[in-house]
């Protein structure tokens, strides 16, 4: 019994200190791009040895792939919206939380290694909005004109569009969102109505 209570402890406390190194990494993205990003820079910041940094992260692909998990998990993004209700909702959930960490999204967007965490989920996020996309426009919807709403869809609702809107367009998350959603609606009724 002693000796269980004691793992729990132990697990308890790696995961404590593997929360305050990914607090670490992203507060040091703050400040520099994925690309430029040190376990120096990650070890300093989280007032802890190098060593310990490598115990919980072997490699930077590892940390910066546990720092995903956890900054998709702070912003309510977990799972991919696999619905049209979710699909509509979720730029404007996710747009306002991207201001809120907008450097750091930057650097995810534009980065080979946001590029690279991204991708490597790419096909889960097809799934789910290949799911809604079907579920809507039903069973005889031809495959060209699921992979045109899907494709639209997920550029829309991305990160890169949100990082447009914003640089281009001056516009909030708030905005960006409401636009976004807009737009997802209006190609599921051109798709509905044939005229997509």
């Amino acid at each position: 019994m002693e000796e269980v209570l004691s793992k729990t402890h132990r697990e308890r406390q790696r995961d404590a200190t593997a929360e305050i190194i990914l607090d670490a990494v992203g507060r040091c993205l703050e400040d520099v791009e994925l690309t430029e990003l040190t376990f120096t820079q990650v070890a300093r910041m989280a007032g802890l040895g190098e060593r310990t940094i490598y115990r919980h992260f072997p490699n930077k692909d590892a940390l910066l792939e546990g720092w995903w998990r956890a900054h998709k998990a702070r912003l309510g993004q977990e799972a991919f919206p696999d619905t049209l209700a979710a699909l509509l909702d979720f730029p404007v959930k996710a747009f306002p939380a991207f201001d809120e960490e907008a450097e750091i999204m930057r650097g995810a967007v534009l980065s080979p290694q946001g590029r690279a965490m991204t991708l490597a989920r790419n096909d889960e996020r097809q799934a789910a909005i290949r799911r809604a996309v079907r579920a809507e426009l039903g069973p005889d919807a031809s495959e060209d004109l699921v992979l045109t709403v899907c494709a639209s869809v997920q550029l829309i609702q991305s990160a890169t569009a949100w990082l447009t809107m914003r640089d281009y367009w001056d516009l909030s998350g708030d905005q960006s969102g409401q636009i976004a959603r807009r737009a997802i609606q209006a190609i599921f009724t051109a798709a509905r109505n044939g005229t997509l």
